[in-house]
Parts: structure tokens; C-alpha cells; sequence
């Protein structure tokens, strides 16, 4: 097996919607969360930069894409923006509307303290990980407006399938 493209999610409700979008199946639970076709393997990490690193070195080792896509949600600092909208964090000149993005170890509460639009806690981990010849892609779907309620699966799920759609030719068969 030889994919082209990789994607990278934080949790399983972010995969879900693409596992069934592109049609994958599950390659394997242990280490990580891995499915796959043809053309896209799909790799869960779990939460934060260090899994997030982990997950992609053991990716890297296994296969050679050449397009990386970390797909997930994020916080967003402007209250104007509804949840659910989709944006690129690493590419100004899509379709999809560009934001600024930083990454966290730790839930932000405080927009005081943020100089990005988003927030998130993988992408930066992501950024670093993937070999400067990949063509990479970072996409986040807002989530919350970095105050302390937690989106429910659902819903999480609902904006991410909703996003495919937008993104989908970035994975390029």
C-alpha cells in the first residue's frame, strides 16, 4: 500500500466523516488509529503536539505521501464567526478563506492572550513534523469561541463532513 495523501486528525469524531467520505477502512488500533484506501491513509493521534508528533513520525516511517492534510477543529477569537465555518491555516490563495492559527498545550480562555484568529493544539506539531518536501495542508473548522463549552460530538462531526466537500480536491487522486 502506497497513499499519496495523508490526513491527520486529533480525534476520532474529526475522522469519522472522512473514514466514510473516501471510503477507508481500518488498518490498524495500535499504536494509533490507522485507515486507509488506495490513495489516503487517514492517522488519529489523539490530542496535542507531542501525540500529534508521535503519530506522524510512525505515519512517516510507514508511508511516503506527498500531500499532508491535518483536518480538525479549532477556537476562534472573533465571535462574529460562526461554528462550523471552514478555513486554511497554511495556504492564502484557495478558495477556502485563510485565518491565522497558533497552537496550545492547554485549553485558551483568555483571548487577551492571542495574537492568531485560531487556536488549536496539533497544527504547529503537524507543521514541524512533516518533511519540507511534502505539500502540506492545515484546514480548521471553528468549534468555539475559546470559552469553556466543549462542542458535543455531533456537532463535531457534522462540520467536519460538512467541510470535505471544500478540501477534498487538496488530496488530489
Amino acid at each position: 500500500m502506497s497513499p499519496h495523501t495523508l490526513i491527520h486528525t486529533a480525534l476520532v469524531v474529526e475522522a469519522k466523516p472522512i473514514i466514510g467520505y473516501f471510503g477507508l477502512t481500518c488498518k490498524e488500533k495500535k499504536p494509533f488509529n490507522i485507515y486507509a484506501n488506495d490513495d489516503i491513509v487517514l492517522i488519529v493521534s489523539g490530542i496535542g503536539g507531542e501525540k500529534t508528533h508521535a503519530a506522524l513520525a510512525y505515519a512517516l516511517i510507514r508511508f511516503e505521501p506527498r500531500i499532508a492534510i491535518n483536518i480538525g477543529i479549532a477556537g476562534c477569537v472573533d465571535e462574529s464567526v460562526p461554528k462550523g465555518k471552514l478555513f486554511c491555516a497554511t495556504h492564502g490563495d484557495l478558495t477556502i478563506p485563510f485565518a491565522t492559527l497558533s497552537s496550545h498545550d492547554e485549553p485558551i480562555l483568555n483571548r487577551l492572550h492571542v495574537k492568531t484568529t485560531l487556536v488549536d493544539m496539533e497544527a504547529d506539531a503537524f507543521l514541524l513534523s512533516i518533511p519540507k518536501g511534502i505539500q502540506t495542508y492545515v484546514f480548521k473548522v471553528v468549534s468555539d469561541h475559546l470559552d469553556s463549552t466543549i462542542p458535543s460530538r455531533v456537532d463535531v462531526g457534522n462540520w467536519i463532513g460538512k467541510s470535505i466537500k471544500a478540501w477534498e480536491n487538496y488530496v488530489r487522486f
